[in-house]
């Protein structure tokens, strides 16, 4: 990650959240692992766009569960419109594949 500034601490704070505290500095995303990656889209009310950037990582690595957190953000009433555009992209892209 990028160097932090001094009036922010992330002690004590989960690889995720310390990710969208630093936003829109960004991860080097191919080594953030998958449960930090799952969070991310789970608790995308923090920061829409780290869970977008997430969400793909999760779909580039075929992770099981991509296609599902997909569904469930477009089913979720306040999830940012890009980020739910996002996920139906995800979903047609997999359902031209089949």
């Amino acid at each position: 990650m990028d160097a932090q500034p001094k009036h922010i601490s992330l002690e004590g704070l989960s690889e995720a959240e310390q990710i969208q505290c630093m936003f829109p500095s960004a991860p080097d995303w191919e080594t953030v692992p998958d449960e930090v990656l799952l969070e991310l889209v789970r608790t995308y009310f923090q920061e829409p766009s780290c869970a977008t950037s997430a969400l793909g990582y999760l779909w580039r690595r075929n992770h099981p569960a991509a296609r599902e957190l997909a569904l469930w953000l477009l089913s979720e009433e306040n999830a940012d419109q890009w980020l739910k555009e996002s996920a139906r992209e995800y979903l047609e892209e997999s359902d031209d594949e089949r």
